[in-house]
């Protein structure tokens, strides 16, 4: 009887067309226009070699020049030789000049120039520093002071895409939007909420069995989707999951019950008709992406510096920062820590669902 209750429920799902598209289409409609509205900020965000010309005679300086030749290296600066700051009326003009360690005149007042500022204040702030202590003790070991490789680390394991955690949401929110998978089959077996759970109530086969076996079904089609989806995302539009397969696996399969179970929950917490509740599972689902930042990209920052506890009970939150700590992070604790979230969400989700379905009696049906 499991399984006949479970091949009927799923066919039952797939009939759902309103349900496709909330759980399938508008995701990947809203994944183009994310694609058409920001594919193009990657490309403007990432660092590009600044062209700065140098005086001629400042580069005779030794170490001045050892230094110039060192940001080439890096890929910071492109520099070349000029007499005088009349070459940033030229034709591709540099973006700064460099007259002295302490006079740099710039084309304009964008991102690059002052970069090129700050790296010369440092630069001269150091050699004075140098300077000054030489003075006064010749003998100073200077390898810890000009030793900085230690002063910035790296941890993430890529350069980071901002654009990527616009998609994360998206793919968050997709997942929770499998909670109509989950109100649909509660409204087939809860006997107050439909005419075919009146039927259901009164069959002989036992309760726990048939609704095991349909939410068994409503979270194999929501994992198939989220499945689906990250596949889309990560082939059609190019959005990057690194190559930590099988955490993303359970990452979705976990999330995928989060869904179902808040589906759920929705579905037997009040006496609403069905498609109010659709509404009200619409409304508090894009209310948990836009607070974890769908609509507004620092959302989720401020959420975390103002009410960081949203953050931890916010189903999609949590989703978007276990897909973009796996992504960018070596370490597995920040996914873990809210893979733990996420389950307690679920399991609250779960309980309290319980609790409004046991000790019902119906004087008939």
């Amino acid at each position: 009887m499991f399984l006949h209750s479970f091949k009927n429920t799923f066919k039952y799902l797939l009939r759902q067309r309103d349900m496709l598209f909330w759980a399938l289409v508008f995701p990947i409609v809203l994944g183009i226009f994310f694609k058409l509205a920001f594919g193009g900020i990657s490309d403007n965000w990432k660092f590009k070699t600044i062209d700065v010309a140098v005086n001629e005679s400042l580069m005779e300086d030794e170490n001045f020049s050892s230094f110039m030749k060192e940001m080439e290296d890096e890929g910071y600066f492109k520099v070349t030789r000029a007499k005088d700051k009349d070459v940033l009326d030229e034709k591709d003009a540099p973006k700064a000049y460099i007259e002295s360690m302490d006079k740099i005149y710039t084309k304009g007042s964008g991102i690059s120039e002052t970069i090129v500022e700050t790296i010369m204040n440092v630069y001269s702030q150091k050699s004075s520093m140098i300077s000054r202590i030489m003075q006064k003790d010749p003998t100073t070991d200077l390898s810890k002071i000009l030793d900085v490789d230690n002063h910035i680390k790296d941890l993430s394991r890529k350069n980071m895409d901002p654009v990527n955690a616009f998609f994360y949401t998206l793919l968050g929110m997709t997942t929770i939007y499998g909670y109509m998978w989950g109100m649909y089959v509660i409204y087939q077996y809860e006997a107050n909420l439909s005419v075919n759970a009146k039927r259901n109530a009164i069959s002989p086969v036992k309760k726990s069995v048939s609704l095991g076996a349909a939410v068994l079904a409503s979270w194999i089609i929501n994992f198939a989707i989220t499945l689906f989806f990250i596949f889309y995302l990560k082939k059609g539009l190019g959005v990057g999951f690194g190559d930590r397969a099988l955490p993303l696996v359970a990452l979705s399969a976990l999330s995928s019950l989060t869904g179902v179970a808040f589906g759920i929950l929705l579905g037997v917490s009040n006496k609403a008709t069905i498609d109010t509740k659709i509404g009200l599972g619409i409304a508090i689902t894009m209310t948990m992406s836009f607070l974890a930042g769908m609509m507004k990209s620092d959302m989720k920052v401020i959420i975390a510096e103002k009410a960081p506890i949203i953050n931890k009970i916010n189903p999609v939150a949590i989703v978007t920062d276990a897909v973009y700590s796996l992504y960018y992070y070596d370490s597995m604790d920040r996914f873990m820590q809210n893979m733990i979230y996420l389950g307690i969400v679920t399991a609250i989700f779960i309980i309290v669902s319980l609790c409004f379905m046991r000790g019902k009696e119906y004087e008939s049906l």
